[in-house]
């Protein structure tokens, strides 16, 4: 490893300096990183780099949108990014070139970063890993491209625990009528897909709308596809390569639902709409030794359509609702709810003249992390 620069003269300690630098936001990290070379280094390390992203989740997060335009592809499509506390919006600009005959998903967001995969004539199908902070972008090898082109093929993407280190996620079928999935996996510490192995008979894709927790992927899983609601919750571990299962109460099962992580524990959240009202039950649930235990953590009654629970914090929770009027395009609400006392309030409205829909909505920080 090649020697740090020489350190200026400071008159405050460096523990001082660093612990204040872990505070600040992007963007001053980046203006101070081009005083001198020193600074340049000290703030670029894998130390201080998840100093900085320890302190970032304790800020309130934002929620990226993907929309789109029904009946168009990746023309008719961008990202939003919202601050959940302040419901500040912009629109990011995503780094790659598309064209009408491409389209493009987003994967899933971790530790600032977003995991894209996108297609256009020249290029069938590319993998990037890009921080929208700081605009690095790392173009990944797709293994779909060595894979049956028709085939169902799904995808997760999470940064291992304390680490600048990520892995993707592939689970495929090598043949479009096989009943066999199997999963590959990249890492960027070897920067190669490393692992493929076959699932379980209930794993046959990972859910869009996976979340993450220490190093363990989660996801939704329909064990027969006539059953309107899940029937259980498949996890995967990237550290021991191995895949569980967690059985959803009868009682919890609904035919809205969405999983979410607070504070290092896993939640469900089910939805039972009526014609007029809705009601939201969500569970908490945990591992102890006699297996996995649900208990009611809170609830909350509302009028009309029901909204989508998104992002759950100890004090809020964040919905998305699609407020749409016949005559006026597109409109989505945004809302922050206090599960203590019940109260509402709006953080965004965001209108569309086009007919819109949301394809993807994820959580994420806003981070210095490398890619």
């Amino acid at each position: 490893m090649a020697n740090p620069p020489s350190k200026p003269q400071i008159l405050l300690p460096d523990d001082l300096i660093l612990e204040i630098f872990a505070r600040a936001d992007v963007n001053t990290i980046g203006r101070s990183r081009t005083l001198c070379s020193y600074w340049n280094w000290e703030l670029g390390t894998e130390e201080f780099v998840l100093k900085h992203l320890h302190a970032a989740k304790k800020r309130p997060a934002s929620i990226y949108v993907h929309f789109g335009v029904k009946g168009r592809r990746s023309l008719g499509s961008w990202v939003f990014r919202f601050n959940v506390d302040t419901g500040e919006n912009e629109r990011l600009h995503i780094p790659f070139l598309r064209n009408s005959q491409g389209q493009f998903e987003v994967i899933g967001t971790d530790n600032g970063c977003m995991a894209i995969r996108y297609s256009c004539i020249s290029h069938p199908s590319n993998l990037i890993v890009w921080n929208p902070n700081t605009d690095q972008v790392t173009r990944i090898p797709d293994p779909m491209q060595h894979h049956c082109c028709i085939c169902a093929s799904t995808y997760a993407f999470l940064y291992f625990p304390y680490s600048v280190g990520y892995v993707w996620i592939n689970i495929y079928k090598k043949k479009i009528l096989d009943s066999q999935s199997w999963l590959t996996s990249y890492s960027s510490v070897t920067g190669h897909w490393d692992s493929n192995f076959p699932c379980p008979p209930y794993v046959q894709g990972v859910d869009s709308r996976y979340v993450v927790n220490h190093g363990i992927v989660y996801w939704l899983n329909w064990n027969n596809h006539a059953q309107t609601s899940p029937q259980c919750i498949v996890h995967f571990s990237i550290f021991t390569n191995q895949f569980g299962f967690i059985l959803i109460p009868v009682e919890a099962r609904a035919m809205i639902q969405r999983l979410l992580i607070c504070e290092g524990c896993l939640y469900y959240a089910a939805v039972h709409a009526k014609s007029d009202s809705y009601r939201w039950l969500i569970w908490k649930i945990e591992e102890g030794n006699q297996g996995y235990s649900w208990e009611l953590s809170s609830q909350f009654r509302g009028h009309g359509s029901a909204e989508s629970p998104e992002y759950l914090t100890h004090d809020y929770l964040i919905t998305v609702k699609d407020t749409s009027q016949p005559t006026r395009g597109t409109q989505f609400t945004i809302t922050k709810l206090d599960t203590k006392n019940q109260q509402r309030r709006t953080l965004k409205v965001v209108e569309f003249p086009l007919s819109t829909y949301i394809k993807s909505l994820n959580l994420n920080f806003n981070t210095i992390v490398p890619v």
